[in-house]
């Protein structure tokens, strides 16, 4: 697993408190820090309010006089960034380092930040410095290094990015106050690098919000539209609402079972998706909320389900149990949509307390310090793709293609097939049969022909969707071709097709070549015909032939030009699968 640094020792609760509300105190006079300090002592008791308060007043200090290019004071922005990181339930010296993250100077947190916190806080803020803001714009080389630093900075210390992802946020926040042109690229490079990326981390709550302004800064017509109508529909949603969680209420108490139900509200950035992905309306979309509803344990999330499916009619086709799969960002939850007593379509969402906060700050709710003991990274637990992509990483010499398949990876929709057999797969959005083949394995990724999808047959490049059960057909004649890099979405999938190819690439610039054939046989009528013929079938020539026969035995001997590497690995067993050919051997010649 990866380390985390270990974090200081702390006193004893009791002194903790006792610090906690002295700092409390002494921040009375300062709305700004006052604020700060409450919001963070009511997310985490253990938070070191001192440590806070200590970044603040030497964030107030250094930056006293520095406006940001608004004209805001500085220190409002190190604020803010310090109430996002509370909020993403990270604890105290990564709050204490958002307060200072700017204080650097050519890449080195300034001397006397390290002296009074530290090199754990100095070494957080040039983490955040290494990272240069995220863009597709920039030359690809340049582009793929600083996507490197992210994820060895998110494999080293998380920390770093969630920082990173804050600064942003509240930059996009306050992107109304740039000039336009800042503006459109903040907003594009947070709808596309940042929000997925956000996703891939589970960090819902800043993905959300990182869309809905991008959405606002990019398509403003149609983010002040949505936002409209939403409103104006507010009563609406609230009497669906409640018409289908009254009974649902006294059946979930009847049952013994304790539960949260409360009404969440799509993102004004999926509704907009949702309208240009189907070509609707805003009148035409009725999922606009959806209930959710928050339970102690995993058997009371089934217990709740089989509830819901009692009282309203479940819409079978969009029942999905992320909590037997769950999704690549660690996100579990049972979603399933009814048919409420209007007639309209609700989506339900039932998971247990531990998952409702994994869904709203990700990777952040395994990020907890033990108190006075050692901590772990369960990176390497919670999220493979990420270890899987560090791999790959390592491996991919060519920014193009990095960056190319780093946008696949990304994307934050998947779908779940099955195999023959039932098991689940998950693949990304828009993945085909060829996917598959290769998320099972490589031999059957490189060998596959077509597909059943169903029971049906199906060509290899056939979108697949959620549910469908998917078989393999393969082939020994079937290899990869350029076009399936057209097809396929999964960074797996791609990385082979292309070694295969530049494998054979590689291979074709030692042909055409000279080999000798030797052989043994029984001799009979038209045997050399059918020799002939097996081997010009492979696109090869005999160039010069040395024939023997001794007492119906045969032995020859060909100089044979071949032209492919694909046509030299088949010629041996071409050649022995001739009727009474009893050996072959083929021979390099140079």
């Amino acid at each position: 697993s990866i380390p985390i640094p270990d974090p200081p020792a702390l006193a004893s609760t009791d002194d903790l408190q006792t610090r906690n509300q002295t700092a409390l105190e002494h921040a009375s006079g300062d709305t700004l820090l006052h604020e700060l300090l409450s919001s963070a002592a009511e997310n985490r008791s253990t938070h070191n309010l001192t440590l806070i308060a200590d970044a603040y007043h030497f964030s107030e200090r250094t930056f006293r006089d520095e406006r940001r290019r608004s004209g805001k004071p500085l220190l409002d922005h190190a604020v803010a960034v310090a109430h996002i990181l509370v909020n993403t339930n990270l604890g105290s010296t990564t709050v204490a380092a958002g307060l200072v993250h700017e204080a650097v100077e050519n890449g080195l947190a300034l001397p006397a930040l390290r002296e009074e916190f530290g090199d754990e806080v100095a070494e957080l803020v040039e983490g955040v410095d290494k990272l240069k803001d995220l863009t597709f714009q920039a030359p690809q080389e340049e582009l793929a290094d600083q996507y490197r630093k992210t994820l060895i900075a998110i494999a080293e210390d998380i920390r770093v990015v969630l920082i990173k992802f804050a600064d942003r946020l509240h930059n996009m926040r306050f992107a109304v106050e740039l000039d336009e042109q800042t503006r459109s690229q903040m907003a594009m490079e947070s709808r596309d690098i940042y929000a997925p990326l956000a996703h891939r981390l589970g960090l819902a709550r800043i993905r959300w919000e990182l869309e809905d302004l991008s959405l606002k800064g990019l398509e403003p017509d149609h983010y002040n539209a949505i936002k409209e109508k939403i409103y104006l529909r507010r009563a609406e949603r609230e009497n669906l609402i409640e018409e289908v969680c009254g009974p649902l209420r006294d059946a979930i108490a009847k049952a013994g079972v304790d539960a949260a139900l409360s009404g969440r509200p799509k993102n004004f950035y999926s509704i907009y998706k949702k309208m240009i992905r189907r070509r609707i309306s805003f009148e035409e979309i009725y999922d606009l909320m959806a209930l959710r509803i928050v339970v102690d344990t995993v058997q009371d999330c089934y217990t709740v389900l089989g509830l819901v499916h009692a009282l309203y009619t479940p819409v079978m086709a969009r029942f999905k149990d992320f909590i037997a799969t769950p999704k690549s960002n660690m996100y579990q939850s049972l979603h399933t949509t009814i048919i409420s007593p209007s007639n309209v379509m609700m989506e339900v969402q039932i998971r247990t307390q531990e998952m409702h906060q994994t869904s709203e700050v990700g990777i952040a709710a395994h990020w907890r310090y033990k108190e006075g003991g050692d901590a772990t990274s369960e990176l390497d637990e919670h999220m493979p793709w990420l270890r899987s992509l560090l791999d790959w990483e390592s491996e991919t010499k060519d920014p193009e293609e990095f960056i190319e398949d780093l946008k696949f990876d990304l994307f934050p929709d998947e779908i779940y097939v099955l195999t023959p057999n039932g098991d689940p797969v998950q693949l990304p959005f828009q993945a085909t049969p060829i996917d598959f083949a290769f998320a099972i394995h490589t031999d059957l990724g490189l060998q596959c022909s077509e597909a059943r999808v169903d029971g049906r047959i199906a060509p290899i490049e056939t979108t697949l969707q959620t549910g469908n059960r998917i078989e393999i057909i393969t082939s020994p004649d079937a290899t990869p071709s350029p076009a399936w890099l057209q097809a396929t979405r999964s960074r797996k999938a791609r990385a082979h097709i292309r070694r295969w190819i530049r494998e054979q690439e590689e291979a074709a610039r030692d042909f055409p070549r000279s080999v000798e054939l030797l052989l043994t046989a029984d001799d009979r009528d038209n045997l050399l015909i059918d020799l002939a013929s097996t081997i010009s079938g492979l696109g090869a020539s005999i160039v010069s032939a040395e024939l023997a026969t001794e007492n119906d035995q045969v032995t020859d001997r060909f100089t044979c030009r071949v032209r492919s590497a694909e046509a030299l690995a088949q010629l041996e067993n071409k050649v022995q699968g001739v009727r009474g050919i009893t050996s072959v051997e083929v021979k390099h010649t140079n």
